[in-house]
């Protein structure tokens, strides 16, 4: 009897976990405001709370009105407070005391014995270095040297006539009158910590503690997934995943994994599949990562979950933002994404015949050998693998763009960096950044996401290369300026305002008239029979421009150039004269 009442026991606790477990499931899934409704209307709040990750009870509250918010923190564990402390409060190393009041307040008007718990649970040297950042403590001793005695010339709080506090300056009243509050508690229940920590507030040494502080800081932060800057910079290393041909053997090694858990498998449940992944993640997640995540089972999908948060947190560390402003959180779980899609496209992309192929792949409404071997690789791969592989596929850009940078064309001919086009020199300066991302004009830069930012870079880089060509192999380019742009040119304000696919553009329209090629200025009725022969009736560039480029070895630039052309087409061959104001694409003379 006494066997089967403990087996018993323990079906009916693991029937509990079971039930808490889904129910963090679900919670997770929703936004900020309906995870607080949820919260109230559950039968235990306080354990559905608590089973949170300290991170998503930071986010939530964080996302919610300070008001709002109350209730949650008041179900709040030990860690889960510290970690509010530790994310927010602390700014470089030390704490800063108007975010640390902030919170302190928060607590005593959370629950009346939070801000009490914090005192007597949280890590003692935090708690006397918050303290000390907060409050001047003195003592009315015989035994204590007269230097802590508390001065005579104004009236100082005291709860017992031997400690004395005073606020600091600059922290706000609101936040004095709690920690008075929480003291006053503390002392009642607890003497012994009370008297204990004004002690230590009273004889700091504030350089060790600070030190030691933080220390026990870095160790909690680290154990959540992030580290010290220095480790979490290695997400952004160049490792061997920078070479694609190590990319492509891994590809290879990838279609050997076993296929996942189906979602009806190991506790899924096929008749509720549920989100693909928590609310913030599901919202800004790649499309092929939703997808590849509906196929797996619900414990390995959480364990991707898990490992991606772990990752977004090490760049978020990485990008030295505030790691208390939740955009810092929001952008680096973006980043994490972005680069784990690019991962699981270079998995794909031998099957897809490059990265181009995968662009166009993932425009299409097929996919699903792509999402199969992403689900496998999920489930089967470290997502620090997934990751390596993406930012390698990035770096190797960004290695490409340094090298046209600091050793190539770009560092050699007048004016080179200064006449790139403005959406050449973007892509080029967000790949040469220490963390390279993808820069166009008049748009914020962003991660590399998806197979076709990768074709856009790689065009990019091509029509740079092919342009450098140009330049010093047929114009031959240097330390000193063309002498056809010695002159004055028509709509041109100086020598920075001419870019180099006008110069490419105009010894293209040359070669079309059968003259040298020379990016020699045009009147308007040479600009009009270049482009009638350059361009289609439809202008889109004709079979001989294509010739001509390839001739001129202007092959990977040709889609840019032909673009840029038909752009301007409609403004020389419109029936009034042509205004050089309004043409980008060639070079006109003065007067003509």
């Amino acid at each position: 009897m006494a066997l089967r009442g403990r087996s018993s026991q323990n079906d009916a606790v693991q029937r509990d976990h079971a039930r808490l477990v889904e129910q963090r499931r679900q919670l997770l899934a929703l936004s900020h405001r309906e995870r607080l409704a949820r919260v109230l209307g559950a039968r235990r709040p306080r354990q559905l709370v608590q089973s949170l990750p300290a991170q998503e009870l930071y986010l939530t509250v964080r996302g919610l009105d300070r008001e709002e918010a109350l209730p949650l923190l008041a179900h709040a564990s030990r860690h889960q407070l510290e970690f509010l402390i530790d994310v927010d409060a602390w700014v470089g190393d030390d704490l800063d005391p108007q975010r640390l009041g902030t919170w302190l307040e928060s607590f005593a008007e959370a629950a009346p014995d939070l801000l009490v718990r914090w005192l007597l649970e949280a890590d003692e040297d935090a708690v006397v270095l918050a303290l000390s950042r907060l409050l001047h403590v003195y003592k009315l001793d015989p035994s204590t040297d007269e230097d802590f005695w508390p001065p005579d010339d104004r009236p100082l709080a005291t709860l017992d006539n031997v400690y004395f506090v005073e606020g600091r300056e600059g922290i706000a009243d609101a936040a004095l009158r709690a920690l008075w509050s929480g003291l006053d508690q503390l002392r009642a229940e607890r003497r012994d910590v009370f008297e204990a920590l004004l002690e230590q507030v009273l004889w700091i040494i504030p350089a060790e503690r600070e030190e030691q502080a933080f220390e026990q800081r870095a160790k909690r932060m680290a154990a959540l997934g992030f580290p010290e800057l220095d480790e979490a910079l290695e997400v952004w290393a160049a490792g061997p995943e920078a070479d694609p041909g190590v990319r492509r053997r891994r590809a290879e090694q990838a279609r050997a994994l076993p296929a996942p858990d189906e979602p009806g498998e190991a506790g899924g449940g096929r008749d509720r599949p549920g989100p693909p992944l928590p609310a913030l993640a599901a919202s800004i997640a790649p499309a092929l990562i939703k997808q590849a995540a509906r196929r797996l089972s619900d414990p390995v999908r959480e364990r991707v979950a898990h490992d991606l948060v772990r990752l977004a947190n090490r760049f978020a560390v990485a990008g030295l933002g505030h790691l208390g402003d939740p955009s810092t959180h929001a952008e680096a779980l973006r980043t994490a994404l972005s680069h784990v899609n690019l991962g699981l496209i270079e998995l794909s992309s031998t099957a897809s015949n490059g990265v181009a192929d995968a662009a166009a792949h993932e425009r299409s409404d097929s996919g699903g050998d792509v999402e199969d071997l992403s689900a496998r690789a999920l489930a089967g791969l470290p997502i620090i693998e997934l990751n390596r592989l993406g930012v390698g596929a990035v770096i190797e850009r960004a290695r490409r763009a340094a090298r046209l940078a600091t050793r190539g064309w770009l560092s050699r001919v007048h004016l080179a960096r200064e006449r790139l086009d403005a959406e050449l020199d973007a892509l080029l300066e967000g790949l040469t950044q220490p963390r390279p991302t993808l820069a166009q004009p008049g748009v914020s830069a962003r991660a590399f996401c998806t197979a076709e930012d990768l074709a856009v870079a790689d065009a990019r880089l091509a029509t740079i290369e092919a342009l450098g060509e140009l330049l010093e192999q047929r114009l031959d380019a240097g330390r000193d300026e063309l002498r056809e742009l010695r002159a004055g040119l028509a709509a041109r304000k100086g020598p920075n305002d001419i870019e180099w696919s006008s110069v490419a553009l105009t010894s293209l329209a040359r070669r079309a008239l059968g003259e040298a090629v020379r990016p020699v200025p045009l009147d308007e009725p040479q600009a009009r029979e270049a482009i009638a022969r350059l361009l289609s009736a439809d202008a889109t560039p004709s079979p001989l421009f294509f010739e001509l480029a390839a001739e001129l070895d202007l092959t990977g630039a040709a889609e840019f150039l032909g673009r840029r052309l038909s752009e301007d087409a409609a403004a020389v061959l419109a029936g009034s004269a042509a205004d050089p104001r309004y043409v980008r694409a060639l070079l006109f003379a003065i007067g003509s």
